[in-house]
């Protein structure tokens, strides 16, 4: 048996006053929570997700999206790390670390915004336990509610 359902009580999530509005909700509400691993999960995912637009996500497309929408981010990552693309380094390093393994991939990490005196990406050392390049996920938040507005 198949249940019907009223179509005003059914929640399409693609619609686009769901669409964003789900985002921002989501990123608004970690972020004034300070779960920074889950608010990273839900940006880098949200990012592939608009990534793909009405098509498939793609790591062209993401890195496309990232490098246009948040080029500062991408060049500070490329500062860091010479001979790669920022878009890339979000996309291998942060979108898949966080989507598959619920957290950057090793010598990669997410820093507060006082920890990186404001700029987008930095390398930081941890006494005894290494040095990192660390994205400023206070900064990632503010500026993908931003570009989410605009969309």
């Amino acid at each position: 048996m198949v249940r019907k359902l009223s179509p005003e009580g059914f929640y399409q999530i693609r619609d686009p006053k769901n669409f964003h509005a789900a985002m921002r909700a989501d990123v608004e509400l970690l972020l004034s929570k300070r779960a920074y691993l889950s608010l990273t999960t839900v940006i880098v995912c949200c990012l592939d997700a608009l990534a793909a637009g009405s098509g498939k996500a793609t790591r062209g497309k993401f890195e496309s999206f990232v490098t246009k929408h948040f080029h500062g981010l991408c060049t500070a990552l490329e500062s860091v790390c010479p001979g790669r693309k920022g878009g890339g380094i979000l996309y291998d390093e942060f979108r898949n670390g966080f989507a598959h393994l619920r957290g950057p991939k090793s010598k990669f990490a997410i820093a507060e915004d006082h920890e990186l005196s404001g700029d987008w990406a930095d390398m930081v050392e941890v006494n005894a336990v290494g040095q990192f390049v660390a994205i400023n996920i206070d900064r990632l938040a503010g500026e993908f509610l931003r570009v989410l507005g605009q969309l």
